[in-house]
């Protein structure tokens, strides 16, 4: 990926909800096959220790660290040709507790672009909604392949 910022902002006045970018990550599965998702970055962080400690990080915690939150690919740009984009929608897991976000923790040289996504409004777009909290008011999105030459070229593959 060309050299780019990844961003993960705490709610502030700017932004009530957060900001926090998309990006296509490579995961690696249990069966050792590499898989493209997209994901929103939620928090950047690198473990450390005490300057007075003797322990050592091992190598894979010495790098920048992502946590993220998955997106799955519900549509493919073929099946509404109109648009000619992919259709990701935020993955949830249900426990006693309620419904949450799926995330997972990758070292940010995983990360392989830096993607747009496009809310998928409905019928009409509620008024309440601004730029600031569309992101965290919706559940499904376009992702933009036209948001750059980068971009049309890495999302016109096979995904699912």
């Amino acid at each position: 990926m060309p050299s780019r910022v990844v961003q993960a902002y705490p709610p502030g006045e700017s932004f009530p909800l957060g900001n926090c970018d998309n990006v296509l990550v490579d995961i690696t599965g249990d069966d050792g096959q590499i898989t493209s998702r997209v994901a929103q970055v939620r928090l950047v962080f690198q473990p450390t220790l005490p300057r007075a400690s003797n322990l050592v990080l091992p190598s894979y915690l010495s790098c920048p660290l992502l946590y993220i939150q998955y997106y799955h690919f519900i549509a493919r740009p073929n099946d509404r040709p109109e648009l000619a984009m992919w259709t990701v929608e935020r993955s949830y897991v249900e426990d006693q507790h309620g419904k949450h976000r799926c995330g997972g923790v990758v070292p940010l040289t995983s990360v392989t672009h830096a993607v747009e996504l496009i809310p998928e409004y409905g019928e009409k777009v509620d008024e309440k909604i601004s730029s600031a909290i569309c992101l965290e008011s919706y559940d499904r999105f376009f992702l933009n392949n036209f948001a750059d030459k980068e971009s049309y070229h890495t999302l016109s593959t096979e995904f699912a």
